[in-house]
């Protein structure tokens, strides 16, 4: 059997996939999840390896190495001594459960809180990738993780949007903060606008903002890898102007003020100082959060669903009817008629 060469020493070395030991030191992952798969056996390495190296997108790989670590922390603690290329179907099944009740010893977020079905699917998707790659490189003969039943995942978005007003409002805080803090004006712009993911919106560089047919737009890498552009409007352009002046085209369209890159965790310091000065309540705001909010204002307002699919990048509009749920939605709804029917009740 001749195993996958993915050609690099360890798999900090692909790129995205840096780890951070120290806080600010440019990492991109945690050291431990590096640390974590780099101590596999030789074959076992080898394949996860180069698995990690196929994703096309930075974001799938961070993700791929968070769901798989997650998976290896979990096999030490149930089933120690397990190589990971031995895992078998009912392994699969009993790491599902254990992840869905809270049960499980390890890989959990929080030990004892459940995870939710869609985050249980996703890691088992992750995981059936893994296998397949190794049974289309002959590693195995059969993919274990076929056969496992996923959880239903709901049709219904479980992220808090918040009203139109409070997304107006933290336009209105961006503005106020633009002159203190310029990126962070920016990017909750993009964010509550535009509606980018903050891995889209992390990733940016100054020549990403261009001129297209008198518009002006960002082009970015969607999740999955494919390139896109997204037009800007003018009050969001007037915040992103003051990132361009003066810069080199590669370099970072965002950035703290120490120089540093944003990450995630940045971008919602960005959207709660916007949301401080605007009277907004930030608690649980995440760029997420503002997403979600773009996506249901604008199918609140009327906007097709096939432009608010393009808008949010989605590769099926059953992902964007997740956010059909938005105010006017709920003030119909027939809970509120039955109150009135059996005795005119609120």
């Amino acid at each position: 059997m001749a195993l996958p060469a993915p050609m690099v020493a360890t798999v900090g070395d692909i790129p995205g996939l840096r780890p951070r030991r120290v806080r600010g030191d440019g990492g991109e992952v945690p050291a431990a999840d590096v640390d974590l798969i780099d101590a596999l056996e030789a074959a076992a390495w080898s394949t996860v390896a180069a698995w990690l190296r196929a994703g096309k997108a930075v974001t799938t790989r961070r993700a791929r190495l968070a769901d798989l670590a997650a998976f290896c922390r979990w096999l030490e603690a149930e089933l120690p001594g397990l190589d990971l290329l031995a895992v078998t179907e009912d392994h699969l099944t009993h790491y599902r459960d254990g992840i869905g009740t809270g049960t499980a010893r390890a890989g959990l977020s929080r030990p004892g809180v459940a995870l939710a079905p869609a985050t249980v699917a996703r890691r088992l998707s992750n995981l059936s990738s893994l296998y397949g790659y190794a049974v289309r490189r002959r590693v195995l003969a059969a993919n274990p993780a076929d056969p496992v039943e996923r959880p239903e995942v709901s049709t219904v978005g479980t992220t808090p949007a918040r009203t139109a007003e409070e997304a107006t409002a933290l336009i209105d805080g961006a503005e106020t903060i633009s002159a203190a803090y310029p990126a962070d004006a920016a990017a909750v712009a993009l964010l509550s606008v535009c509606a980018v993911r903050v891995g889209e919106l992390v990733s940016l560089t100054v020549s990403s903002v261009a001129v297209d047919a008198g518009h002006t737009v960002i082009l970015f890498r969607r999740k999955g890898g494919k390139t896109d552009r997204t037009p800007v409007p003018p009050r969001v352009r007037a915040l992103l102007e003051p990132l361009l002046e003066g810069r080199a085209p590669g370099e970072p369209l965002f950035v703290r003020e120490d120089g540093r890159p944003f990450d995630r965790w940045r971008a919602t310091t960005a959207l709660r100082r916007a949301a401080s000065v605007a009277g907004v309540d930030f608690t649980r705001l995440t760029p997420h959060t503002a997403r979600a909010t773009a996506a249901t204002a604008a199918l609140d307002a009327g906007v097709p669903l096939a432009d608010v699919q393009e808008l949010l990048g989605h590769a099926s509009p059953v992902t964007t009817q997740r956010y059909n749920r938005g105010r006017r939605k709920l003030d119909s709804h027939a809970a509120y008629r039955m109150a009135s029917i059996l005795g005119g009740g609120a």
